[in-house]
Parts: C-alpha cells; structure tokens; sequence
C-alpha cells in the first residue's frame, strides 16, 4: 500500500469507523511478530475459507460457528 503500512490503515479504519472490527492478514507473519499487531487480529496466509470464516463470525460476533 502507498503512504502506510497495513497497521496503520487498521489504526485508520478503527479511528474512522469504531467498533468496526479489523483482522489483518499477512504472508509475512515474521514481520509482523517483530513489529507487533497492535492487538488487532491476525490471520496468517495461507488459510482456508474455514479459518478466515472462524475468525470472522468471531471478530463480529458470531462466536466462531465458522458458519458461512
């Protein structure tokens, strides 16, 4: 992305909408385990339309069900 890096468009996105829910995804979880998530969710590539489904109905509530 030009000008920013994912977290600090999750950082964008929770200041300008709040309570939205934000889950990063990366290829390059190494990066991110040195730098940190900031505590937003983090979903490592690649995965499986069950896991991103887990994390989501989590991140909104769902509970996990990983219902589609």
């Amino acid at each position: 992305m030009p000008g920013m890096t994912g977290i600090e468009l999750a950082h964008e996105i929770r200041r300008r909408y709040e309570g939205l829910p934000v889950v990063l995804t990366s290829g390059y979880s190494h990066v991110l385990a040195e730098k940190g998530t900031d505590g937003f969710e983090l979903l490592h590539k690649p995965y499986s339309v069950e896991q991103l489904s887990r994390l989501l109905c989590g991140a909104v509530g769902g509970g996990g069900r990983g219902d589609v």
